[in-house]
């Protein structure tokens, strides 16, 4: 996009994930592409995927994370059976779980269903450090869990 376009929300949010949160996630040992990034661990893949809502308004769209953890034998299969399943998030057998649900307040509670908002022209540098914070204090320690719990 040319410098000084006018932007929807939805390509702002192409943006953001573009600009802040892909290098932001490569730079916490994640590789991918798009809204799917990943870290393969003792014949584990542990995924975090970007989900953005369904109905995003020409002025904002909400997003949530959802990680998974997948047997590497299982990850390839799927992807010779079904290589359009992980495109829609489909995660087979293994663990999945929405960031919110990792995420404890309080006495331990989760904060449950958590969606972030990024508004069509408004800056999202701190909304981006929000997200890759959460990755790096609840998100990768839940898939080294998931991980080390499967390997054990």
């Amino acid at each position: 996009m040319e410098a000084g376009a006018v932007r929807n929300a939805d390509e702002w949010f192409r943006l953001m994930v573009e600009t802040g949160l892909a290098p932001g996630l490569r730079a916490l040992g994640l590789t991918g592409t798009g809204r799917q990034f990943r870290v393969v661990q003792d014949a584990h893949v542990g995924q975090v995927s970007i989900l953005q809502s369904t109905k995003p308004s020409a002025y904002s769209t909400r997003f949530t994370l959802s990680l998974s953890v997948t047997a590497t034998d299982e990850w390839a299969a799927q992807l010779r059976i079904r290589p359009y399943a992980r495109a829609a998030g489909h995660q087979g057998s293994g663990w999945q779980e929405r960031i919110g649900n990792l995420m404890l307040v309080g006495g331990g509670v989760p904060i449950g269903d958590l969606w972030w908002k990024i508004e069509a022209g408004k800056p999202f540098a701190s909304l981006s450090d929000e997200v890759l914070t959460a990755v790096r204090e609840f998100g990768l320690p839940a898939i080294r869990d998931q991980i080390r719990a499967r390997v054990s």
